[in-house]
């Protein structure tokens, strides 16, 4: 039995990753089953879905210790032969909850920077430190590690644990022909900027100091100075994230042009009706937003830093690299994939990561550690899934 640990089943890339993996395995015949501290969320057809807790609860840490003794009781019940554990959210629990389960293998997808050693990104202050233990414990405890971005493997406690040869590198990847149906099922413009005869520069991402839209606010006061052009940001606020942002664009004179609407359940008619989109995160795993970005054919400003971008886009072949400490490059690479002349397009890079890819590799990972599929007689035939819009 696998079970595939996420803290909960948000609209986020994690879960996104964790469905699809979800969605593979089961079709392939293992017995898997996706486990959550908190109920509710889209789950996967034909994979059981058991949450922890029977509801969610505002202080996160109190939440997380509570699902660690839940979690190690299910483990133990359900005589768990491998816990995936697929978002770094997620970690604590699984490595807490797993102690002393000898015959127990685990796998820690690292789906994001937990070090964040990035010159002039916020680094979260004393909780510096904490990451470091964690990736330290992570790192010694893992049967296998898997990375989503070969950037992440400079970790030094990945490093090590490469050396043994316990890391995988698996970016994340999509089904371009399911996004850009997706696109196309909903040919509207999304919002009323969309159907006018002004640029629209599009960003996804969750409204957090990560995602260094500061940055991308004074760059397009920037863009704003040369030409016309509008700015939309989808994600959830968090923090009063999206007060700070919208008075941030008052001082700078470009409140009418922003608009912040939140989460959508389809992000694919808002890429295909943008004029560029941009990734300004300070850092990254393997950003989703980019790929579904590069899937419909968008040019696109991604930060040098996150994650896995130069990878995706070829150093720079397939959409413009900024340092995302930049405002004034980040303008001139948006001004440059406004203008049809000089605008560099993601063009079929996206053929390169394939969801076939993500599945092989993940399966190569489980053959290693030995766990062997049900009989072919007894296998789930799982629907498969579509691009589910993250933040």
């Amino acid at each position: 039995m696998i079970l595939l640990y996420v803290h909960a089943l948000a609209a986020t890339g994690v879960v996104r990753n964790a469905r699809l993996l979800a969605s593979g395995l089961a079709a392939r015949g293992y017995p898997v089953e996706l486990v959550t501290a908190t109920p509710g969320g889209e789950g996967v057809p034909g994979v059981p879905h058991h949450a922890l807790l029977r509801e969610s609860r505002t202080y996160s840490l109190f939440e997380k210790l509570i699902a660690i003794g839940a979690l190690r009781r299910h483990l133990k019940r359900r005589r768990a032969d491998l816990l995936i554990s697929a978002g770094n959210q997620g970690h604590f629990v699984a490595w807490a909850a797993s102690r002393g389960l000898g015959r127990l293998r685990r796998v820690y997808r690292i789906s994001n920077d937990m070090v964040r050693a990035i010159p002039g990104a916020p680094h979260g202050g004393s909780a510096s430190w904490e990451r470091r233990i964690m990736t330290r414990l992570i790192a010694s405890d893992a049967d296998r590690i898997v990375l989503v971005s070969p950037t992440l493997a400079s970790i030094p406690a990945f490093a090590d644990a490469a050396r043994e040869g316990r890391v995988a590198i698996i970016p994340n990847g999509i089904d371009a022909a399911a996004a850009r149906a997706k696109a196309d099922a909903d040919a509207a413009a999304p919002h009323i900027w969309m159907t006018k005869d002004v640029s629209v520069i599009l960003a996804i991402g969750r409204l957090a100091k990560q995602k260094n839209f500061e940055t991308l606010l004074r760059a397009f006061a920037m863009v704003r100075c040369r030409r016309r052009a509008r700015l939309i940001i989808l994600g959830e606020s968090r923090d009063r994230m999206r007060d700070r942002l919208m008075a941030q664009a008052r001082k700078l004179g470009v409140a009418d042009d922003l608009a912040l609407p939140g989460v959508v359940a389809n992000v694919f008619p808002w890429l295909v009706h943008a004029d560029a989109f941009v990734l300004p995160s300070w850092w990254e795993g393997s950003p989703n937003a980019l790929l579904e970005a590069m899937a419909v054919g968008i040019p696109v400003v991604a930060s040098s830093t996150a994650g896995n971008a130069a990878d995706l886009l070829d150093g720079g072949r397939f959409g413009r690299l900024i340092n995302p400490a930049d405002a004034t490059a980040m303008a001139e690479a948006l001004l440059g994939q406004l203008d049809p002349a000089s605008a560099i397009v993601p063009g079929d890079r996206i053929e390169a990561f394939s969801l076939r890819r993500v599945v092989a590799g993940w399966m190569e990972v489980i053959d290693r550690l030995g766990l062997s599929p049900r009989p072919e007689r007894e296998r789930v035939v799982v629907c498969r899934l579509g691009p589910v819009h993250q933040n």
